[in-house]
């Protein structure tokens, strides 16, 4: 009896030319793709009163933002909103995000 080592779907790779596999790279990236959220406005009120309160007293927050079909995480302090922007300080530098990019705010 002999022993089989079963890899999925990358034992088959070896047989394909490199467009195919190029193609099957790209159908599994877009199966991990998350559409944007579509946000109530009473869930933009409050993400807006809850700036308002962290710089007001200076607070850490967690913002979740939309980025390339990806929901992100920054953590830091915001700075202050700047042209459609908030200016968050991390502990490595200074990020900018667009308002619309924000899906969540919350204050840790």
């Amino acid at each position: 009896m002999t022993n089989v080592n079963d890899r999925g779907s990358k034992k088959w790779t070896a047989f394909m030319m490199p467009e195919h596999i190029e193609m099957l790279n790209d159908y599994w990236k877009k199966e991990r793709y998350i559409e944007k959220p579509h946000l109530s406005v009473d869930h933009y009120d409050q993400m807006n009163q809850t700036i308002q309160e962290a710089m007001k007293h200076t607070l850490d927050v967690s913002i979740q933002y939309y980025d390339n079909h990806r929901i992100k995480v920054i953590e830091g302090i915001i700075n202050r909103p700047n042209m459609g922007r908030l200016e968050i300080q991390t502990e490595e530098k200074i990020h900018y995000l667009g308002l619309a990019e924000i899906v969540d705010v919350l204050i840790i």
